[in-house]
C-alpha cells in the first residue's frame, strides 16, 4: 500500500504543474495581446483584445446568437471609426474607406476561418486565397453576365407568371394570408435550380410553398456561427454517417438537399462523358471552363452547387420580401408605384422586358431603397492585405484582417439621412453623396464591391424587377397582421433575419389590380 501511494503521488503534482503552466501561458498571452501586440494601440474593449470568446459570446449565446454585427455598431459609437473586435482583427466604419478594403484589383485574401461557415470550403465564395478564388470565379463569370441573364429573362418571367397565377386562383379575394417569405423562397429556388442544372421549375407548386429543399437551406444558414466559431465542429459533423444525421429534424432536410445535389452532379459528370456540355446552365459553363481536373471533382462541384444555390435562394427571397413589405406598409409609396406601373404596363398580362422596367424611375427607387435598408448580407467579410495600410493616423500591419459591412455603410447618417426610414425618393433624380460629387450609388454595397462582389447581382436584379412589376401590376395586396419587426434586422445569419418568433410577412390578395 505504501509503495502504491508513493508511486501515485507524482501524478497530482504533475497535473498541478501543467495547470500552473497553462495559467501562466494564458496570462502571458493576454499581456501580449493587450500591451505588446501590433494591434494594441487600436481602440476597442480590452476583453475583445484579450480573447476570441468575446466575439463567440455575441455570436453564439447573447439572445440566441448572431448579435455581433449589431454589437460592433455600438462599439463604433463608443470608440470611433476603427476598432479592434478580437485579438487579431479590426473593423472600420468609414464610407470613404470601403473601396480601399474592397478594391477590384487588390490581392487580398479572405479570413481562412470563414471557409467553414457552410461546410463548403472549396466553393469560390468560401475560398480564402485570392489566387485560387480568382481562378474559380473566372470559370463562373461567363454565365452571370448581364447579357447571359438577359437571355434567361423570358424563363424567369414564366416562373413569375406561374407564381402570380397561383396567387390569384388560390388566394384572390379570400381571407387566406400568403406568407411572402415562403412564396419568394420557392420562386428564387426554382429560378436558381433551373439555371444551375436545367431542372423544370416545380418548387413553386409545393403545398403552402414549403418544401424540404427550402427548409434545408434555412437550416444550413442558421449554422453559420457554430461553424465559424468552432471550426472543429465541421469535422465532427462530417464524421457522422448521413444515416444517423438524417434522424435529426435539424439535419434531415440538409441531408436530403445534399443527396439531391450529389445525384444531379453525378448525372452531369456522366452526361459530360457522353457528350460535350452546351453551356446552357451554370454547371455546363463550369464543366466547359479551363479549370484543371482536380477543380472539377464531384466534391468540388457539390460545394459550388451549395454556394450558388444558397446565395441565389436566400438573399433574393429576403430582398423580395422586405421590398414588398415596405411598399405595402407605406400607402403613399404603394399608390405612387401603382400609378407608374399602370401607365407603363397598360395590359397586366404583357409585362415589358427587364431592361424596359429598369427605365421606370420609381420602381427602381423602391428596389434600390429596399436593397439599402435590407443590406443584402450583413456579416463582415474581412480582407487580409500583404502590405501595410494607412488609415487616418494608424498604420494597419500587413496580415491583419480588416473589414467593413453593408449594415454600417447603409445606416451611415452622413450618407443616408434618416437612414432607418424607407424613402425611395432619396434615389430619384441624380442623387449625390455627402461631398456633392460622388454618385449616391457609390455607397450602395448590398452586393459588395471588388473582385469578390456578388456573382449573381444581375440575376437578382432581374428577379426583383420582373417579380415586383408583375405581382404589383396584376394583383392588389394588403398586409395581414404584419409590422416592421417581421422584416427588420434582428439576427445575423450572413443575411439579416427578422425576430425568431416572426410568422413572416403575411398578405391578403384583395383581387386583380
Amino acid at each position: 500500500m505504501i509503495f502504491t501511494v508513493i508511486e501515485l503521488r507524482p501524478w497530482p503534482v504533475m497535473a498541478a504543474y501543467a495547470a500552473g503552466l497553462y495559467v501562466l501561458f494564458c496570462f502571458l498571452l493576454v499581456v501580449y495581446r493587450l500591451y505588446l501586440s501590433p494591434l494594441s494601440r487600436f481602440p476597442g474593449p480590452k476583453l475583445a483584445a484579450a480573447t476570441q470568446w468575446y466575439e463567440t459570446y455575441y455570436e453564439m449565446f447573447n439572445r440566441g446568437g448572431g448579435m455581433f454585427t449589431k454589437h460592433i455598431k455600438k462599439l463604433h459609437e463608443e470608440y470611433g471609426p476603427v476598432i479592434r473586435i478580437n485579438p487579431w482583427e479590426l473593423h472600420i466604419d468609414d464610407p470613404e474607406f470601403y473601396e480601399t478594403i474592397y478594391a477590384p484589383s487588390a490581392p487580398f485574401d479572405k479570413l481562412k476561418v470563414f471557409e467553414n461557415r457552410f461546410n463548403i470550403p472549396t466553393a469560390a465564395f468560401s475560398t480564402a486565397d485570392h489566387v485560387a478564388h480568382k481562378r474559380r470565379r473566372a470559370a463562373l463569370n461567363p454565365f452571370f453576365t448581364r447579357s447571359k441573364i438577359q437571355a434567361h429573362a423570358p424563363f424567369i418571367q414564366t416562373v413569375v407568371d406561374t407564381t402570380c397565377t397561383r396567387l390569384e386562383k388560390e388566394f384572390g379575394g379570400k381571407q387566406k394570408p400568403v406568407v411572402l417569405n415562403d412564396m419568394f423562397a420557392c420562386l428564387s429556388a426554382d429560378v436558381i435550380v433551373a439555371l444551375a442544372f436545367g431542372d423544370e421549375p416545380t418548387i413553386c407548386h409545393s403545398e403552402n410553398w414549403q418544401t424540404p429543399f427550402t427548409k434545408g437551406m434555412d437550416n444550413m444558414v442558421s449554422a453559420t456561427h457554430l461553424n465559424s466559431q468552432f471550426p472543429f465542429m465541421v469535422h465532427v459533423v462530417n464524421a457522422i454517417p448521413d444515416s444517423l444525421m438524417a434522424k435529426s429534424a435539424l439535419f434531415q432536410p440538409i441531408i436530403e438537399f445534399r443527396h439531391g445535389l450529389d445525384r444531379r452532379i453525378r448525372q452531369l459528370l456522366g452526361d459530360r462523358k457522353a457528350q460535350k456540355p452546351t453551356g446552357s446552365t451554370v454547371f455546363e459553363v463550369l464543366l466547359n471552363s479551363k479549370l484543371p481536373p482536380h477543380e472539377l471533382t464531384e466534391q468540388r462541384l457539390q460545394h459550388e452547387a451549395v454556394s450558388i444555390i444558397g446565395a441565389g435562394f436566400d438573399t433574393t427571397r429576403q430582398m423580395l420580401t422586405l421590398i414588398c413589405f415596405h411598399i405595402l406598409y407605406h400607402p403613399e409609396v404603394y399608390t405612387r408605384l401603382q400609378q407608374e406601373l399602370v401607365e407603363a404596363i397598360p395590359d397586366p398580362n404583357q409585362v415589358p422586358s427587364w431592361s424596359q422596367l429598369q427605365q421606370l424611375p420609381y420602381l427602381t427607387a423602391c428596389i434600390e431603397e429596399g436593397l439599402r435598408i435590407g443590406f443584402g448580407t450583413v456579416q463582415r467579410s474581412p480582407r487580409i492585405s500583404p502590405n501595410p495600410i494607412q488609415y487616418q493616423n494608424y498604420v494597419i500591419p500587413p496580415g491583419t484582417p480588416i473589414s467593413e459591412d453593408s449594415y454600417h455603410m447603409h445606416l451611415n447618417e452622413d450618407v443616408f439621412p434618416d437612414s432607418y426610414s424607407y424613402k425611395p425618393e432619396r434615389w430619384l433624380g441624380n442623387p449625390k453623396g455627402p461631398d456633392g460629387v460622388k454618385q449616391l450609388s457609390r455607397y450602395m454595397v448590398a452586393f459588395g464591391r471588388g473582385a469578390r462582389m456578388c456573382l449573381g447581382m444581375q440575376m437578382a436584379y432581374c428577379e426583383l424587377y420582373l417579380m415586383l412589376a408583375t405581382m404589383l401590376r396584376r394583383l392588389k395586396f394588403e398586409l395581414f397582421e404584419t409590422d416592421r419587426s417581421d422584416v427588420d434586422f434582428y439576427v445575423d445569419w450572413l443575411t439579416p433575419h427578422a425576430k425568431l418568433d416572426s410568422k413572416g410577412v403575411r398578405v391578403l390578395v384583395k383581387g386583380v389590380a
